[in-house]
């Protein structure tokens, strides 16, 4: 068990998954996945504060200028839109920030970015960052394990 807060960052495309139900992900919404990382959280004693916007320079924000209150981090850039414009080299200075103070990121996609060909993972320092591609809700539950055992590691 693990003390830890947790900041869940969902960005553009996330807040209407309607699309994505059509492939293979029954029902899903931000709110199931937002009750699901709660749950998931709240078994490892995790405080989770779990948001989602659709303008990526306000998720940039958060991550460099209110990093020093969480101690881990999962981020979905993207979400699901195909037309979203990623600053790649922003979120990586953003993301080796974090990790260069020993604290664990965790990318999560809820589709399959190597299949669909047409997005790219971040990049961080190799210390602390992950990614889960590819398995819906259950990529933010196994990010979230990761994360617990990071932090009971530390």
């Amino acid at each position: 068990m693990s003390n830890g807060k947790l900041l869940i960052i969902n960005g553009p495309g996330l807040s209407d998954l309607s699309d994505h139900n059509e492939v293979a992900n029954d029902d899903l919404s931000l709110s199931v996945i937002e009750q699901k990382c709660i749950e998931t959280s709240g078994e490892f004693g995790l405080e989770v504060d779990f948001r989602q916007n659709d303008d990526e320079s306000e998720l940039l924000r958060v991550l460099v200028y209110d990093n020093s209150n969480f101690d881990a981090f999962i981020i979905n850039p993207a979400g699901l839109s195909k037309s979203s414009f990623i600053d790649y080299d922003a979120f990586s200075a953003a993301i080796n920030k974090i990790t260069n103070q020993g604290k664990p990121v965790i990318e999560v996609r809820i589709e399959n970015i190597f299949i669909q060909g047409s997005s790219k993972p971040l990049r961080g320092n190799d210390s602390g960052v992950g990614l889960v591609s590819g398995l819906g809700k259950y990529g933010y539950v196994l990010a979230i394990n990761s994360i617990n055992k990071k932090l009971s590691n530390n």
